[in-house]
């Protein structure tokens, strides 16, 4: 069992040091600095107030050799080039999401207050590390991306993982006997899922992963997949499974909630035996590499939870 797990965790980090090497490699990073630096000898008339450039930050930026446009945006320089709004985020460590979450929808046009709002953060930064070099100050870039990769890979697991049960449902329904073909034909026209001859429906979505649905409308089962084997994350994510069915209990206090997670710590698994929004939970690894605690776990939904005759 030790060795198996070694060599699926080592699978799995040799899956994300490509998956990081990858976004490495084709990343633009270097290419942007060049063309944001380029672009101060394009006779650009710097208005430092108007754009947010406090003071500080331009003895800074002069101290570490910058030319403005290499570290402050410019409305003339992002229109020119757009792809270099990511450039001066990161550079000012904001995340996409973040940048949307501050900026009103009026930024999308107003591309003075764009570049008034990532300069005050860039000269807030350029300020409070005006000792560092310049190597230094555009590693921040890398930082900042690696962030992003790391949640891109944790969703990618857990999209995977997704999309393994699904694959595994479809095929269970199907040799059954129980899975109405030409109904999930025209299902997946506009919704993932399946449709089962009794009429139950079975939606592939995030929140939940699988909602179950009697041919009258009813909410009987959910089911929420967490692909991480990260420890350190397993109580947000039960968190959040909690949430999930919390709301699935409020729509149907009868609806029954499965959780399948990868990875169960200690403190998580004491407490899932007295939270009463989760029914039962299984090992999600298990269930994808394990024919018969597959078949165990695939005999409890489709027989006990959904009813059908298999």
């Amino acid at each position: 069992m030790a060795n198996h797990v070694q060599t699926e965790l080592a699978e799995r980090y040799l899956a994300r040091a490509g998956f990081f090497w990858r976004k490495v490699r084709d990343s633009r990073f270097r290419d942007w600095q060049k063309r944001a630096r380029s672009a101060a000898w394009k006779n650009v008339v710097w208005n430092w107030s108007e754009l947010g450039i406090s003071e500080s930050a331009r003895e800074a930026a002069q101290t570490l050799e910058f030319v403005p446009s290499e570290v402050f945006a410019h409305p003339d320089i992002i229109s020119a080039h757009p792809e270099l709004i990511d450039y001066y985020r990161l550079m000012a460590c904001l995340s996409g999401k973040g940048l949307s979450q501050i900026k009103s929808r009026a930024f999308t046009k107003d591309k003075v207050a764009l570049c008034r709002l990532l300069n005050g953060f860039l000269s807030s930064l350029l300020t409070t590390t005006a000792k560092a070099s310049r190597e230094g100050l555009l590693n921040t870039i890398f930082a900042e991306a690696g962030t992003e990769w790391q949640g891109t890979w944790v969703n990618s697991i857990g999209l995977r993982a997704s999309q393994a049960l699904e694959q595994v449902l479809v095929i269970y329904a199907a040799q059954q006997g129980v899975l109405d073909t030409a109904a999930t034909a025209k299902l997946t026209e506009k919704h993932r899922g399946l449709v089962l001859k009794s009429g139950t429906i079975l939606l592939f979505g995030s929140e939940p992963d699988v909602e179950c649905r009697s041919k009258a409308g009813e909410l009987i089962c959910v089911i929420e997949i967490k692909g991480s084997a990260d420890k350190a994350g397993a109580q947000t994510r039960l968190g959040e499974t909690k949430k999930s069915f919390t709301k699935a209990k409020l729509e149907n206090p009868r609806c029954h909630t499965i959780f399948l997670p990868s990875v169960l710590t200690p403190s998580v698994e004491k407490q899932l035996k007295t939270e009463r929004e989760i029914d039962q939970f299984f090992d999600l690894l298990a269930i994808l590499k394990d024919e018969g605690k597959r078949v165990a776990f695939l005999k409890e939904l489709f027989k006990f939870r959904l009813r059908e005759d298999i």
